[in-house]
């Protein structure tokens, strides 16, 4: 098992990026704080899930295909941007709703449509998945640690790792955000936290349609 012992180095990595906030976190904050823990851990798969498919499409060389279809990858950061923008949108049109205004409603207030941890997880798949930033990283990650052509049992095992890191930090992000005393503080501060959460997504969302000129 000495061989893959590169798996470590990996782990910390994609550790130190799950905890960097960005899109991931705020949509699973969002679903815990707003909706229930349910929501948030099944926001939590879809993130991890999203980060599995990329690793999945590093290891067989697709992602590194895309990076040199710069027309194609153009056009993945932009549909990414509108639909980072359009969440934002979302987040901050129903900023000055109570979560006690919105008892018994079933409709997810970032999504804005009904159903349960079903949408929660298929957001959290969607976004995580419409940063194409979060495919070179893990094409990076590949560069660097995982030898060239890697085996399809090496893959399977980076991906596994990816899924476990990923799940597991925004797992403890919607348990800890989830409780009844983060509610109340989180209630009382929502104006405040969702309009903070929509800029900081609709930054997010410029910089991947404009590129480095932000």
């Amino acid at each position: 098992m000495q061989e893959y012992s590169f798996l470590l180095a990996i782990a910390g990595v994609l550790a130190a990026g799950a905890m960097s906030p960005g899109p991931s976190f705020f949509v699973v904050a969002q679903n815990a704080l707003s909706r229930s823990r349910a929501d948030g851990l099944a926001t939590a798969v879809g993130t991890a899930l999203g980060v599995a498919l990329f690793a999945i499409l590093a290891g067989f060389g697709v992602v590194a295909l895309l990076e040199q279809m710069p027309k194609v990858y153009l056009v993945l950061k932009i549909v990414g941007g509108v639909y980072l923008l359009w969440i934002a949108s979302k987040i901050w049109r129903g900023a000055t709703q109570s979560l006690t205004d919105s008892e018994g409603i079933q409709e997810n207030p970032v999504t804005g449509m009904e159903g349960g941890p079903w949408r929660s997880f298929m957001q959290g798949l969607i976004v995580q998945t419409s940063n194409p930033k979060t495919a070179i990283v893990i094409a990076g990650i590949f560069a660097a640690f995982v030898p060239a052509t890697p085996p399809p049992f090496t893959v399977s095992l980076v991906t596994v790792t990816a899924f476990i890191i990923d799940f597991s930090w925004y797992a403890i992000v919607a348990i800890t955000l989830s409780n009844a005393h983060s509610r109340r503080i989180y209630d009382k501060a929502k104006p405040t936290f969702d309009r903070a959460a929509a800029l900081f997504l609709v930054l997010v969302a410029l910089r991947l349609i404009l590129g480095e000129a932000l």
